[in-house]
């Protein structure tokens, strides 16, 4: 008895996809589609892309985008970022800043509406 981790049918198919060799149409394919992306054609790159991890993000300072894998590339993240932390820290802070955000009408008058 082997006690393997059952996998997900995707991952098994890339696993079949990969072994084919090197002149795959399939692999190549995915390889080609790695090369686009700006990400070196590598089995752990093309896996992540064909899991679907790639995610596209874009630098809100420069308006560069990039694909890139958010759990492994915890770097690339920190540097658009968009790491965890700093999005749970956020996340704590809200409503907590002050009275300055709350808008200028008086909540509490009753508005009547012409019907």
């Amino acid at each position: 008895m082997t006690d393997k981790k059952p996998r997900n049918e995707r991952w098994e198919a890339f696993d079949r996809i990969w072994s084919k060799g090197k002149n795959g149409k399939m692999r190549m394919r995915l390889m080609e589609k790695c090369n686009i992306r700006g990400l070196e054609p590598t089995e752990a790159n093309c896996r992540d892309y064909w899991m679907g991890y790639i995610r596209y993000y874009v630098n809100a300072w420069t308006g560069k985008g990039i694909h890139c894998n958010p759990r492994k590339n915890k770097s690339v993240m920190k540097s658009l970022k968009r790491s965890k932390i700093d999005a749970e820290q956020k996340e704590k802070r809200r409503g907590k800043k002050g009275t300055h955000g709350l808008s200028r009408y008086n909540k509490n008058k009753k508005r009547r509406f012409n019907r």
